[in-house]
């Protein structure tokens, strides 16, 4: 952490308010403790955090921090009035290399999150190692990054691949990527440490989207969830109320910091569009008891 404490002195920052992926949450105090010994003051933010996107800079600034250090998740461009750090906690870690073998195509896209980045430029010299055609974009601060929200990364080169690998943990990266990316997909799942097959769930979702489709068609009053997190507005929900109501639709806009069930109970609604983080769907949809769809998803076929 040594770099950290330089950039922090740097910038003359005295009282941090820290951010941390919900991941490395047992890493917390350890960070606190380099931190003081440091000659800062710090206050650990216990709230949910989703990303770069969600920077609490109003809470910040209840506290009289002068600095936000947001750790875990890498800068995409969110403004805010307090100086704001970001410190990306790389994970390297051995992997099983032979698993990359069962992958039978030549023209591989490369593409990770961006904890797992430098495993990521492991992965691409062994590719290269055994013969596969290897391609990577650079659209965030790494080459082959993306996140929940931009998978750019992937659709630049999309036409040039066979087959993408996605390097991650978990299901929440590829069912964002199999939600934009018509090429196959092959995960490999650093906690499993193996390739991971999710076809089965990517069909699910195809299916779950499918059948919202319909009920939108034949909704009458909708919500449209926006929130008021800086990096989470998506869409215009204005432009979609207006759109959906020429069709006969009565839309209502509802805006939350953290959007849950609990907080849409006694609306009469028929189905909800999400204007915010896209991971609400798919990750968070059987939460919610009405059903729920990404606003990209009212102008497919």
């Amino acid at each position: 952490m040594k770099d950290l404490i330089e950039k922090l002195k740097k910038i003359g920052a005295k009282r941090i308010f820290i951010q941390i992926a919900d991941g490395l949450k047992q890493e917390i105090l350890k960070i606190v403790n380099i931190l003081e010994k440091n000659g800062f003051e710090t206050i650990v933010c216990m709230e949910n955090n989703y990303g770069a996107c969600d920077v609490r800079e109003y809470e910040a600034r209840l506290f009289k921090c002068d600095t936000i250090l947001h750790i875990g998740h890498s800068d995409f461009g969110v403004k805010t009035k307090i100086k704001t750090i970001y410190y990306e906690f790389f994970i390297n870690k051995d992997i099983n290399f032979k698993e990359l073998e069962k992958i039978n195509y030549k023209k591989i896209g490369l593409i990770s999150s961006v904890n797992f980045i430098p495993i990521l430029k492991r992965v691409k010299e062994y590719l290269k190692s055994i013969g596969k055609k290897v391609f990577l974009a650079k659209t965030l601060r790494y080459e082959g990054q993306i996140t929940g929200c931009n998978i750019s990364a992937a659709s630049m080169i999309e036409k040039k691949v066979d087959c993408f690998l996605l390097i991650t943990s978990g299901k929440f990266y590829a069912l964002a990527l199999f939600q934009k990316i018509k090429k196959p997909i092959f995960v490999f799942d650093i906690d499993k440490n193996r390739l991971v097959n999710l076809s089965k769930d990517f069909e699910k979702y195809e299916k779950i989207i499918a059948w919202n489709k319909v009920v939108l068609k034949n909704a009458t009053n909708i919500g449209i969830l926006v929130s008021w997190k800086k990096g989470q507005m998506f869409g215009n929900p204005f432009k979609l109320k207006k759109l959906l109501e020429k069709v006969g639709k009565k839309c209502y806009i509802l805006a939350f910091d953290e959007i849950s069930e609990e907080k849409l109970e006694g609306l009469k609604l028929d189905l909800l569009i999400n204007c915010a983080c896209p991971r609400i769907f798919p990750d968070d949809y059987e939460k919610f008891k009405l059903p729920i769809i990404n606003y990209y998803h009212v102008f497919e076929n």
